[in-house]
């Protein structure tokens, strides 16, 4: 029995085998939207008004 919860096609988010996220970047609009984007990928990124800052998190 295992208590992992990370399923199985998921990259690991912690520890030395974690996803780089280097290649993302992210840009906050004139109307406090924040748009998230993959810079290797023009068709990837995700858009949303509702945010929280990750340094406000730690």
């Amino acid at each position: 029995m295992s208590t992992d919860t990370t399923h199985s096609n998921q990259q690991p988010t912690i520890g030395v085998d974690a996803a780089l996220l280097e290649r993302y970047s992210a840009v906050q609009t004139e109307t406090d939207q924040l748009i998230v984007y993959d810079e290797r990928d023009d068709d990837a990124w995700i858009q949303s008004d509702d945010w929280i800052d990750a340094l406000t998190m730690a």
